[in-house]
């Protein structure tokens, strides 16, 4: 239960670039298991082997690469670093495909990259450095992003700066957008008999905490937040597409995401 409830704290005290679909499924997860849910075993076997299968899926496509082309699986949840929803859903480490992308660019013999792609989003944390080195990769490397069969909001992130976009004829692309959610457990704990009292140093240091309702300044802090992520996320499509921001907003799907034909007719392919 400790350990939930400090994936809880974390996945609620940051933004998210990631389907909203994702996001929900994460968070009803977690408000189960913090409600005291157990995972029986028929349940549990099916999360690890949805985690195996994508590790395994990844693994068949990295080796599928030639001396001239590497491909490069980027699939499932993104998260930054490794994490205990990665164990559970599957996902790709921005730290491990970053080295293998700085691999690939490094190697004369690659002469050309596929970043094949299948994932809802993630976490923002290492998505626009990444994004940054795949941009300047452009330079020396053709590298090409394909959508097969989802490219979700920071995977779209990511497949933006590549030198061009390819969608498979039943993807889903775009998601451009950013958000956060608060988790307010006040009456839940109220039920409870419970009654958390927070010492602290700092005006807004325990600003946005789930123990209470979310007040109109901390509401502010967190759109400021979600605001100025997705102004990255906007400059780096806008870049690596080649169009204006204002462009990225007024179309790209504006935050959803887009079959096969419509997702090339919006430019984002």
């Amino acid at each position: 239960m400790k350990d939930y409830a400090q994936v809880s704290k974390f996945f609620y005290s940051k933004p998210w670039m990631v389907q909203p679909e994702k996001f929900q499924e994460i968070s009803a997860f977690l408000q189960w298991k913090m409600g005291g849910g157990t995972l029986d075993p028929a349940a549990f076997a099916h999360y690890k082997l949805q985690a195996e299968a994508i590790a395994a899926r990844a693994k068949t496509v990295s080796a599928s690469s030639s001396g001239a082309v590497a491909v490069l699986p980027l699939y499932g949840l993104i998260m930054h670093r490794g994490s205990i929803m990665q164990y559970y859903s599957g996902g790709t480490s921005i730290e491990q495909f970053t080295q293998d992308f700085r691999q690939a660019v490094s190697d004369p013999g690659v002469k050309a990259i596929v970043i094949d792609i299948d994932s809802p989003g993630g976490s923002v944390e290492g998505v626009d450095e990444l994004a940054a080195e795949i941009l300047a990769a452009r330079k020396t490397k053709n590298v090409v992003a394909v959508s097969n069969c989802l490219c979700a909001s920071a995977a779209y992130y990511l497949a933006a700066s590549a030198t061009e976009i390819v969608v498979s004829p039943s993807a889903l692309t775009g998601s451009i957008g950013v958000y956060s959610a608060h988790e307010d457990t006040s009456k839940y704990l109220e039920g409870l008999g419970v009654k958390v009292s927070l010492i602290s140093a700092g005006k807004y240091k325990t600003e946005g905490n789930s123990f209470e309702p979310l007040s109109d300044d901390a509401r502010a802090a967190m759109q400021v937040l979600v605001d100025d992520y997705y102004g990255l996320f906007v400059k780096a499509v806008a870049k690596g597409r080649n169009v204006s921001q204002a462009a990225v907003m007024g179309g790209f799907g504006e935050g959803r995401v887009l079959t096969a034909q419509a997702a090339v007719k919006a430019n984002l392919a």
